[in-house]
């Protein structure tokens, strides 16, 4: 007879780091033995996105772990979308909140027997459940990836310290508590050579290596990468291989005035094995992920201008200073592009360097900032080949039907649109998002954020057939 599968919810702060999609990727190699119910998704707020607000990291992480769920071929529908967005602020500053997945925590609690909940982010979510359902604490389990070493008289760590109140929420309510310490996961560490020299090319593997070699250029980590999060999941994999010792809540709660009930125990993750024998595990998992194919898609932009100055202080956009435009670009970009889709960037992209960060495959059609950068093309081209661009255009190409189901011109400025079909420009930034012959693909109509072919598509089938002279004039 088989081994019982492990039923899980998974709570977590995707796209606060990159130890979570390697979690996540974890647990979904190994459906054999976990049985993932749903994805909760934990707030998050985090110094190296100071300009994303809590709400808007919930939206990006639901968006990156429905990108994670699609590698695996995992099945979702609005009847059972799998993801459910939680707490938009934090129990310890106010928030006081249902939410989808406080509802679905407490659902799944009184439904399923012996229902694990590995958390490896704030305890947020779930001490909400239980303050509001707290006859669940008798059906769950909860793994949590939180406190530092328990002989120090403060955890640091930012699990705990951004929700301590949902911490001590979770210890009063004497749920089936197991704490997974930062400092004992804080071994599990890779670098992009030994994980490149590890791995098979399956699409699991590929998109893990794009999440590391965007962090190569957005961290100073002297070439390594701690991935945490991978720790809980080991545990629920193979917990006998774990030192536990119950301990008495006293020695995890820190602040005095907190009132915990008498003999209140918890489950603390002493030690673990040897490091190299979980990444085994994790490696051996993930090269194992099947290929589930996934149609790439195509995206259209312009205008970027990553790292120029001049675009914040004439207020061009909307940023308050050039890091800050960077940041954001960057993010929306990576938000809706994958590893493996296609985007057309029709001229001024800015700072070459930043392909690095950016997922996809960039095909760049020179506008008037790229015609100053050279006076050899192809010079210029194998340079940016050379940075990670999949093609440099000098001016200007044409898509068959096949993209857009009409001929369409790609060209930088508009006054350069073809005369046998439609085009798509940039260019204009803030001038005209139609004209009789087009449509404007700059990012700074689209939310400053890659527009996908089914977009352009539906606006191209606009210019020809429904607008008329008053949309143009």
């Amino acid at each position: 007879m088989g081994q019982k599968k492990i039923k899980v919810i998974i709570d977590s702060d995707v796209s606060n780091e990159i130890d979570d999609q390697f979690a996540i990727s974890y647990v979904f190699s190994n459906q054999d033995k976990l049985d993932v119910l749903a994805i909760t998704i934990a707030p998050f707020r985090v110094s190296w996105q100071k300009d994303v607000s809590v709400r808007d990291g919930l939206i990006d992480s639901r968006s990156e772990t429905y990108r994670l769920l699609r590698l695996f071929g995992v099945k979702y529908d609005k009847n059972n979308p799998m993801v459910f967005m939680g707490c938009d602020g934090f129990i310890s500053e106010g928030y006081n909140s249902s939410n989808p997945a406080v509802e679905k925590i407490i659902q799944l609690a009184k439904e399923v027997e012996d229902l694990h909940f590995c958390c490896l982010g704030t305890l947020t979510n779930v001490a909400m459940a239980l303050k509001i359902a707290p006859e669940i604490a008798e059906k769950l389990k909860i793994v949590w990836l939180g406190t530092d070493n328990i002989l120090l008289d403060e955890f640091t760590d930012s699990n705990f310290r951004k929700d301590k109140q949902a911490f001590y929420d979770v210890l009063k309510s004497n749920v089936d508590f197991t704490i997974f310490p930062s400092s004992l996961a804080r071994c599990l560490v890779t670098s992009k050579y030994e994980f490149l020299n590890n791995t098979k090319s399956n699409n699991v593997v590929k998109y893990l290596q794009s999440l590391l070699n965007r962090f190569e250029h957005i961290e100073e980590n002297l070439g390594k990468k701690e991935v945490f999060d991978i720790g809980p999941v080991a545990y629920l994999l193979f917990p006998e291989k774990f030192f536990v010792k119950d301990v008495d809540s006293k020695l995890v709660v820190k602040d005095k005035g907190v009132r915990i009930p008498k003999n209140r125990k918890v489950h603390y993750v002493v030690s673990m094995p040897k490091h190299f024998e979980v990444w085994e595990d994790f490696l051996r998992s993930i090269n194992s992920a099947k290929n589930f194919y996934i149609k790439p898609q195509i995206f259209f932009t312009s205008d970027t201008h990553f790292n120029q100055l001049t675009k914040v202080t004439t207020k061009q956009v909307p940023f308050e200073n050039v890091d800050e435009m960077n940041d954001e670009l960057v993010r929306r970009w990576n938000n809706v592009v994958s590893y493996n889709d296609t985007v057309y960037h029709l001229g001024d992209f800015g700072d070459y360097d930043f392909i690095k960060k950016l997922n996809g495959r960039v095909i760049l059609i020179c506008g008037n900032y790229e015609k100053r950068d050279y006076k050899v093309f192809e010079k210029f081209r194998q340079k940016l080949l050379n940075l990670g661009f999949a093609d440099v255009i000098e001016n200007g190409m044409y898509l068959d039907e096949k993209v857009l189901g009409r001929k369409v011109y790609l060209t930088h400025k508009p006054t350069d649109h073809a005369k046998d079909c439609l085009t798509l420009f940039g260019h204009v930034h803030s001038l005209a998002v139609v004209k009789p012959f087009g449509f404007n693909v700059a990012c700074t109509y689209h939310n400053f954020t890659p527009i996908t072919a089914q977009k352009a598509k539906y606006q191209l089938n606009f210019v020809a057939f429904y607008a008329d002279g008053d949309v143009f004039s």
